[in-house]
């Protein structure tokens, strides 16, 4: 009975991007999370593929992206919408960066 008030998975709609320096947010970006998750998946058919350019490394750590996790998490009730996924200050440069799903 806890889960009947939901009748669907919560599904994200956009990932956010937001960069502030100095005290002021200089970036604010919304990208429809269904391009993210093509995105991704593009990436990680690209990271199975034999390699030889620059870029390996990164397109290498997409392979541990498990995004269906995170969904999973969601549509269980686990964690909720807005949900932090990146969180990094930068004391040193007065810089701060925040990922999350909305």
């Amino acid at each position: 009975m806890e889960n009947e008030h939901r009748s669907k998975p919560v599904k994200p709609k956009n990932i956010v991007i937001q960069v502030t320096e100095q005290g002021k947010l200089k970036t604010n970006v919304r990208v429809p999370f269904f391009m993210v998750k093509m995105g991704l998946k593009f990436g990680q058919m690209a990271a199975n593929v034999k390699k030889t350019d620059k870029h390996e490394k990164e397109l290498e750590m997409l392979k541990d992206i498990d995004m269906d996790v995170i969904l999973e998490a969601l549509s269980s009730g686990e964690i909720s919408l807005p949900c932090v996924l990146v969180d990094v200050e930068e004391l040193d440069k007065n810089q701060h960066v925040k990922i999350m799903l909305e």
